[in-house]
This record gives structure tokens, sequence and C-alpha cells, in this order.
């Protein structure tokens, strides 16, 4: 698990191993978001994005959790987003939000009995492509 700060908030991801993916989203908390992505940059990136769009009242969800989803996606459609980014049986990054942003997240990491794998960090170039598609939802 990786912990990092921006604007006084917690952020913290992890990469892990999912066998079942329905039983996840019963019980994810409103701060946590499951991923399927290559990078976690993209990840952290997207969720700094989406807490900055709420704070300016720019947000194109109803949830952080849900915005967070459309930027990485780089779509305004969640249905579309879902299918482009969500969570999927294999490797996938959950991020968590807040100011016990390790704690929710080790909570449900325990529950899921996701296996926690070792990050790897993408390639520049790669890096920057994902932060383009990112930062995209803003212009849409």
């Amino acid at each position: 698990m990786r912990v990092l700060m921006y604007n006084n908030k917690r952020i913290a991801i992890a990469k892990i191993l999912v066998g079942n993916i329905t039983r996840i989203f019963e019980i994810l908390p409103n701060n946590v978001q499951i991923l399927n992505v290559k990078c976690w940059e993209q990840v952290v990136f997207a969720t700094v994005l989406a807490l900055k769009s709420f704070e300016r009242g720019t947000n194109k969800a109803k949830t952080i959790r849900g915005e967070i989803l459309l930027r990485v996606s780089g779509t305004l459609q969640i249905k579309d987003a879902i299918n482009l980014v969500g969570a999927k049986r294999g490797e996938n990054f959950i991020v968590a939000f807040g100011e016990n942003a390790e704690r929710d997240l080790a909570e449900v990491l325990l529950k899921i009995g996701a296996k926690e794998l070792q990050f790897t960090n993408c390639e520049k170039e790669k890096v920057k492509e994902s932060f383009e598609q990112v930062a995209l939802v803003d212009v849409l």
C-alpha cells in the first residue's frame, strides 16, 4: 500500500489480485474505488482531479467514486467507464481517499481477502498518455 497526500487529504492505493468481483461492490465504502488499469499513477492522478473537481463544483459525476471512474476512463458515461476500467477478475488497483484512507483501505482488503501485489512504475510515456486521458474529462 502506498499513501500520498493532496491538500491535507490522504490517498491510499494498493495493487491487488481479485478473484470474485461481485462481492466487492457490496462492501466498498463511499471513499473507496477499484479500477482495472495498468498504471497506479493514473489512479492517483484521477483521484486528485476528482477531489479537486468536487472542491470547485466542476464535477461531472454525483460521487467522488464516480468521478474517479469517469476520469480514469476518459468518458462521461458511467456505463461506458465501468466497461472500460471497472474492476475485473485479476489485477486491479484499489484507492481510498479521506482522513482515514489507510485504515479504510486496510479494512476493505481484509474483508475481500484480496492478495496485495507489488507496485511497479509505468513507463514515463505511458503515464503521460494516461494523464492526458484523465484530464480529458475537464474539456468534454
